[in-house]
């Protein structure tokens, strides 16, 4: 009979291992605060925010969420700090990675996916808007990037043309970026001066159940598809009504599909459950995409 696997957090943080390659190190970190005005399941406005860590060297930029920049700092690994991240759909984008191209890669159970395209150029357009941003004088630009209108400043103060997700591409450093309705927002929150390596992960081992009381491990890859592709299915799957009721109904069960569900804690001594370390949703809020095409 098969039966639900609960792992304390101790545990999990030992239980996965990622082939990792270094392209680079970053000399400081751009922290974001990401704000996304949604609803829940009962039609209640709510602001979803987590923060975003956003790493530069030779051209590369890698955005991704703070929690992972915390947990690469300390060596270690907690899955269930990732459930935030999972909720909102962000990603790790890498910009420029390979050159030219943009790699982005995200959780939607019950797999990992990894997206590719091209790294276009950006139309940015300057406007007279003057504002003070976390300390930095900053300057305003505005950009229609995939069907959504951004208006965006920028601080020349720090001359790297690096800001949150998938923006970029000004005479410096993104300070804050809203989308012309008003429903996500990424704020600059502060750098941090440190080096530390750009890491991009090839693939994950991880440990399961073999059923008689043991574990093996298993390589667990990203699924691989244009990001025009995988932007579609996410609009089929997270867009449908169903989500915010029942966020799995689009997949088998995952007891039926794995035999086992893990279950740990967050730094917030949350609970939250995962298979094969792709965090499972309990409370989903309605999908606000970032890019329409």
């Amino acid at each position: 009979m098969k039966k639900t696997l609960t792992m304390i957090a101790f545990v999990l943080n030992l239980s996965a291992m990622a082939q990792n390659d270094t392209i680079g190190v970053s000399k400081i970190t751009a922290v974001y605060r990401y704000e996304c005005k949604t609803m829940d399941a009962d039609g209640k406005v709510v602001t979803d925010s987590m923060l975003i860590a956003v790493q530069t060297s030779d051209g590369i930029t890698k955005s991704f969420p703070y929690d992972e920049y915390e947990r690469q700092k300390a060596g270690g690994s907690r899955i269930a700090d990732g459930y935030q991240a999972a909720q909102m759909h962000m990603g790790t984008v890498f910009m420029n990675y390979p050159e030219g191209r943009i790699t982005t890669h995200e959780m939607l159970y019950p797999y990992r996916y990894q997206t590719d395209e091209a790294l276009e150029k950006r139309d940015w357009k300057l406007t007279e808007a003057k504002d003070s941003i976390c300390g930095f004088a900053s300057l305003s630009a505005t950009i229609n990037y995939h069907g959504v209108t951004w208006n965006a400043y920028y601080t020349e103060d720090v001359p790297v043309g690096i800001g949150p997700w998938k923006l970029g591409g000004l005479p410096g450093l993104i300070t804050r970026a809203s989308d012309a309705k008003g429903v996500h927002t990424f704020t600059l929150c502060g750098l941090i001066k440190a080096e530390l390596p750009i890491v991009f992960t090839e693939y994950v081992t991880w440990f399961v159940p073999d059923g008689q009381g043991k574990f093996i491990s298993q390589r667990v890859d990203y699924q691989k598809r244009t990001a025009s592709d995988f932007l579609s299915y996410k609009k089929k799957v997270l867009g449908n009504r169903r989500y915010v009721k029942a966020p799995t109904y689009y997949a088998p069960d995952p007891m039926t599909t794995f035999g086992y569900v893990e279950t740990s804690s967050n730094s917030l001594g949350d609970r939250v459950r995962s298979v094969a370390g792709v965090v499972l949703i309990s409370s989903p809020h309605q999908y606000q995409p970032l890019e329409l095409k």
